[in-house]
């Protein structure tokens, strides 16, 4: 899959803004978004898809535990409103928790790829790609 845009959320600017820089020296694309809760990155995701062609493969980096809206809630109203999309996206949970059920949680959602524990390294980001 060659992705031409990368979707990072999460709260934490730092986190953000090491993802973001991230992928700016791997130079996996120039289309980074960034959005610091579910509800912002819906919004973002709606937007991307109504500026982008058919088939445009978008690279989602989603953290779980966020204010205002949590990545839970995020992959509830994204299942919700997928079947708008001309666009593909590829989600991958990004998540600092140590609980294994949040794991097993996200693996068995359908719209989810990957459980990645934070940060991102050079090496999970290749592999999502």
């Amino acid at each position: 899959m060659t992705t031409n845009t990368i979707i990072l959320i999460d709260d934490d600017l730092s986190v953000n803004y090491f993802h973001r820089r991230l992928v700016t020296i791997l130079n996996l694309t120039d289309d980074i978004h960034t959005f610091f809760n579910g509800k912002q990155a819906l919004e973002g995701i709606m937007t991307v898809n109504k500026a982008s062609e058919p088939g445009k493969n978008v690279l989602i980096f989603l953290d779980l535990n966020m204010p205002l809206m949590s990545g839970w809630e995020f992959l509830e109203e994204f299942e919700k409103l997928k079947h708008k999309l001309h666009i593909n996206c590829s989600i991958h949970v990004i998540s600092a928790s140590l609980n294994p059920m949040d794991k097993e949680k996200a693996e068995q959602n359908p719209n989810v790829m990957s459980y990645i524990s934070k940060p991102l390294s050079k090496e999970t980001l290749l592999n999502c790609i």
